[in-house]
């Protein structure tokens, strides 16, 4: 690929962080905002180097709308071309709070990160993509964007992410002539410091189904997106989730009520192991089956009932 630059909003921290590695890795060089992350800023700069590629920022507060076009004028002033936006920044409340609850500030600051700031963002990029024929819009959303599901106590990020969605979608059909893509990537659970790590740093990287979510999941598939021969993937919402339904366990519906067939100290038959194993912990999370840890032969891992039998 032809040098390309993509500007990735919050790209110092969190899922923003592995999104520019991920980019990086791909051959794309890359602008990115950060708030106060500045030192892990500089970092990826410096390991983009290492890698022959291009990263510069701009630090900016995302609701502030003169921030938002300053960095966007600063990233034209960088790269002649910018070939991709990836809005990753989104606020999240983390508290569950009623609809009724909130107060206009909060209401708005839902609406601004997540959604008026990609529209000030598209509009000032969107202009130079299409005079060169060429563009990749991707957004972040959640479970249940595409669809415009709710989301009992998190209603205003659920409504400023589906009309993320519809905004997304949209793009997608004006500008598909132009040469533009828009699609939109929604997380699953990926949790603290795991939404910055690869595969490859995680202890469990080799356990199949113990492994947790992380970063790079999500933005191997920004990455794909952002190909030049992805150009007939264009208005999709795709989930990176592993299935696992958020909103389900974060309404407390606990669909999955499972009792323990084995017990920590038990002797068990690994069936993809094809040896014996001791159960060394076992794991009941609301709204999941009942997980096993499980110590043999040297090694160690994590299985559902399905995997292990009784010793007899």
């Amino acid at each position: 690929m032809s040098a390309r630059a993509a500007f990735v909003t919050s790209g110092a921290r969190g899922l923003g962080f592995a999104i520019v590695r991920a980019l990086l890795a791909s051959g794309w060089d890359v602008f990115f905002t950060c708030h106060t992350s500045v030192d892990r800023a500089r970092w990826l700069v410096a390991e983009a180097e290492r890698a022959g590629r291009r990263a510069a920022f701009a630090v900016a507060d995302l609701y502030d709308r003169q921030q938002v076009l300053a960095a966007a004028a600063q990233a034209q002033r960088e790269f002649a071309a910018l070939d991709a936006l990836i809005h990753n920044f989104g606020p999240f409340v983390f508290e569950r709070i009623p609809l009724a609850e909130y107060s206009d500030e909060r209401w708005q600051q839902m609406l601004d990160g997540n959604l008026s700031n990609f529209f000030w963002l598209y509009r000032e990029l969107v202009h130079g993509m299409r005079s060169r024929g060429f563009g990749r819009i991707v957004t972040v959303g959640y479970d249940g964007a595409g669809e415009a599901a709710g989301w009992r106590f998190r209603a205003a990020y659920a409504a400023a992410k589906s009309g993320l969605a519809a905004l997304t979608r949209s793009i997608a059909r004006e500008e598909r002539q132009n040469g533009i893509t828009a699609n939109m990537v929604c997380p699953g659970d990926i949790r603290g410091e795991n939404k910055m790590k690869r595969v490859a740093d995680l202890p469990e990287a080799d356990d199949r189904l113990g492994r947790p979510p992380v970063g790079e999941d999500v933005a191997r598939v920004i990455a794909f997106l952002c190909r030049e021969d992805s150009q007939q993937l264009n208005g999709t919402v795709t989930l990176v989730t592993g299935g696992y339904d958020i909103r389900a366990y974060d309404d407390g519906k606990d669909v999955v009520d499972e009792p323990a067939l084995f017990q920590p100290g038990e002797s068990v038959w690994v069936i993809p192991w094809n040896c014996r194993g001791q159960v060394t912990d076992v794991q009941r999370i609301p709204n999941r089956q009942v997980v096993y840890r499980v110590a043999g032969a040297g090694r160690s891992g994590s299985f559902t009932r399905f995997q292990l039998r009784p010793e007899r």
